[in-house]
């Protein structure tokens, strides 16, 4: 088994727990691995603070995913090749050490079309949810461990349990001119988006590439 240190600036914490609940779906098909291989990868959500502690005692073979845009996350990724770089959102890796960040909010007439490509992102992560929902209840049935409101209701729990740290619904109104006068309270919750779009692409798409699977 991969063991993943997840390391996040404080404001950022978020889309690491979103990472590792991610990680911890059961969303593999006979015919599918989707994301990592389930059971593959334990994952553990640390702060900065939790990383400046103990990086004295980590091995050289431990994977850390940085997550944020502080000093030290630019740092790390001095000299890491960027494999993703889209609408602001980048990641990239060298060896065992990665970084996830965004360092730029997207501008507003590259809004609708950054939303379109979150969007995607989104239904795809929708749909595993909905697929581990049908394994829990298929498991339910089997074991007759537990009534049928149970089973519905502790499907509905992992449901809930991983969705995006930001909805990746348009934001009303989004133009040059409001941009302008809601600058700050805009570009916060479009980077809200763009850090949980990177984060699903992440794991769907590279996450098992970083750790060698």
């Amino acid at each position: 088994m991969k063991k993943l240190i997840i390391v996040c600036e404080e404001k950022c914490r978020q889309y690491g727990d979103y990472l590792a609940q991610l990680i911890s779906l059961e969303d593999d098909t006979e015919d599918n691995t989707v994301g990592t291989k389930d059971g593959e990868v334990a994952a553990q959500v640390w702060l900065e603070k939790d990383y400046k502690a103990n990086s004295a005692q980590l091995s050289s073979s431990q994977y850390i995913l940085f997550i944020g845009q502080d000093k030290l996350i630019k740092e790390k990724s001095s000299h890491m090749n960027m494999e993703f770089s889209e609408y602001g959102m980048k990641y990239g890796w060298l060896g065992k050490q990665a970084v996830l960040s965004v360092g730029k909010v997207v501008e507003a007439d590259k809004y609708e079309s950054f939303i379109a490509y979150a969007q995607n992102y989104q239904q795809n992560v929708e749909q595993l949810i909905k697929s581990k929902d049908k394994q829990s209840l298929k498991a339910g049935a089997a074991a007759g461990a537990v009534g049928a409101a149970g089973v519905v209701g502790a499907a509905k729990a992992g449901a809930l349990a991983v969705i995006a740290p930001a909805a990746l619904a348009p934001i009303a109104g989004i133009s040059a001119g409001v941009m302008a006068v809601k600058k700050f309270t805009l570009n916060s919750k479009i980077k809200e988006q763009q850090y949980s779009c990177a984060v699903m692409k992440f794991y769907l798409d590279d996450l098992s590439k970083f750790l060698g699977l």
